[in-house]
């Protein structure tokens, strides 16, 4: 799939230097817990990773007269939330307040992945010809363990995988096949994105829209889709993806074909 970036986000510098986790500084009413993927985020007092939340908790426990509210960010999935909110129950009782959970991850299998750590979508629905999804990123996704940036921000081709796998997932779930046959596959050959805000480790939307680009045949339907990407109220990045709704036995034909023939003129190279 071609790619290309329009721009990159830009903001305003107020000349702030980096906050650091003092516990003479107040706090907020409420913090987001992240996943150590994204404790670079934590120079903001509003974020904390599980670990250094515990760690703060021991040293200056919680008032039950103010009670801490604690948010799931990303990084963070049902399990770890759980998890850590069964323990501060335990330990602090309502001074801890736990308020909502991390969305729940769609099927690996539905966004064609082996490992269900590298799934990027939850709480992910159909209404009419749209399609919508939750960021849903767990802390040992391999494209932030292996993303050398190591700033406060999502990385931008976590955003474009995110949106390719919503609409992946959404192809199979619009265009329905035949009955007794399996679900259509999504093959995508043209795309472009934009970036116009940075997108950071908190709760964030992708809402998609489908186009029909021609007729439909028997074995293919060939479509465009856009992907937004929302956070806080404002549109962060927008991906554009031409693909084809296919049959998965011709687009399989399809690949084996073009195989052997590449294989066939690499040896007459050679």
């Amino acid at each position: 799939m071609t790619e290309h970036q329009t721009h990159s986000p830009s903001e305003s510098n107020d000349g702030e230097s980096p906050r650091q986790d003092d516990d003479s500084l107040p706090r907020p009413p409420h913090q987001w817990v992240v996943g150590e993927s994204f404790q670079h985020a934590c120079v903001q007092p509003d974020f904390t990773t599980a670990v250094q939340l515990r760690d703060r908790l021991r040293r200056q426990p919680p008032d039950q007269d103010s009670p801490l509210r604690i948010r799931p960010g990303l990084g963070v999935d049902d399990t770890e939330w759980s998890d850590l909110t069964s323990e501060l129950l335990k330990a602090y009782g309502t001074a801890v307040l736990p308020e909502g959970r991390p969305p729940t991850a769609v099927p690996r299998h539905s966004v064609l992945k082996h490992s269900r750590d590298n799934v990027l979508i939850g709480d992910a629905h159909v209404e009419g010809d749209a399609f919508q999804a939750q960021l849903a990123v767990v802390n040992d996704t391999e494209m932030l363990r292996d993303h050398t940036a190591d700033q406060q921000h999502v990385p931008g081709m976590l955003l474009i995988e995110a949106s390719i796998q919503l609409v992946t997932w959404a192809v199979s779930e619009i265009w329905l096949p035949p009955a007794g046959h399996p679900p259509y596959y999504a093959v995508m050959h043209a795309g472009a994105f934009e970036f116009s805000r940075f997108v950071f480790p908190l709760p964030t939307r992708l809402t998609g829209t489908f186009t029909r680009t021609g007729p439909a045949e028997d074995d293919k339907i060939p479509l465009s889709a856009e992907v937004l990407v929302h956070q806080a109220g404002q549109d962060c990045s927008r991906v554009r993806i031409d693909l084809h709704a296919f049959r998965p036995a011709l687009v399989f034909a399809i690949e084996d074909g073009q195989a052997r023939r590449t294989l066939l003129r690499a040896a007459t190279a050679a």
